[in-house]
C-alpha cells in the first residue's frame, strides 16, 4: 500500500499542466506525479527534467537506448515502479521485445551492439553505487558517445535514481494501464535486483 495517497488530478492545480503533458505521452496519469504534487514545485521541477533528460526530442542519444538505460537502472535499483515503467515506455519508444527479455544477457546477447554494452554496463553501475563505475568502463563509453551524449546518458540514471527512491521509499502502486500492459507481455523481472558481476 502508497505510503503516500495520490492527488486527485483535479487538485493538482499548481502542477496540473505539466502532469496532464506526461499522461498525454504515456497514455495514463502517473501515481508517482499524483504524490509528489504534495508539493507542486517539486512535482514540477522532476517533470521537467523528464522533459529534458528522457522525452527530450532534440536529444542525441537515441530515445531507444535512453529507455534501454532507464529500465536497466530501475532495474538493478530494484525499483519495481520504474522498472515497470521503464519497461513499457522502452517498449512505446521502438525497443523490442527480444531486447526487453534478454535485458539482462546484453553483455553477451547478439541484440545489443558494443555502444549499446557500454551505456547499459554504466546504467548497471550508477543504479546501484554510482562512484564503483570503473575508468575502463567510462572510457569504453566514449569510444561510442560524444561528451554530450555521456552527460545525456549520465542525466538519465540520475535522473531515474531520484525516480527509484522516491518511488520505492513511498510504495507508489503502479497505475492499471502499466499492470495490465506489463502482464500482457508476460514481464516478470521487474526490480529484480542484480550486482554488476553476478
Amino acid at each position: 500500500m502508497a505510503h503516500i495517497t495520490p492527488l486527485n488530478s483535479d487538485d493538482c492545480e499548481d502542477a496540473s499542466a505539466d502532469i496532464q503533458w506526461l499522461a498525454s505521452a504515456t497514455g495514463f496519469t502517473a501515481n508517482s506525479m499524483l504524490s509528489l504534487a504534495h508539493r507542486p514545485e517539486i512535482a514540477k521541477a522532476v517533470l521537467g527534467l523528464i522533459r529534458a533528460v528522457v522525452r527530450n526530442p532534440e536529444g542525441t542519444v537515441s530515445p531507444e537506448l535512453r529507455w534501454l538505460v532507464a529500465h536497466v537502472s530501475s532495474l538493478s535499483n530494484g525499483c519495481t515502479y520504474c522498472s515497470a515503467h521503464t519497461f513499457k515506455n522502452g517498449a512505446d519508444n521502438g525497443v523490442s521485445q527480444d531486447k526487453l527479455d534478454a535485458i539482462w544477457e546484453f553483455e553477451t546477447s547478439s541484440l545489443f551492439s558494443d555502444a549499446e554494452r557500454a551505456a547499459l554496463r554504466i546504467a548497471m553501475t550508477g543504479g546501484q553505487c554510482p562512484s564503483s563505475a570503473s575508468q575502463q568502463d567510462m572510457t569504453e563509453l566514449k569510444k561510442h558517445f560524444d561528451e554530450a551524449q555521456v552527460v545525456e546518458i549520465g542525466a538519465v540514471i540520475a535522473l531515474f535514481g531520484f525516480n527509484n527512491r522516491w518511488n520505492s521509499l513511498m510504495q507508489t502502486e503502479l497505475e492499471p494501464e502499466v499492470n495490465k500492459f506489463v502482464a500482457e507481455k508476460g514481464y516478470k523481472d521487474l526490480g529484480r535486483n542484480r550486482t554488476k558481476n553476478p
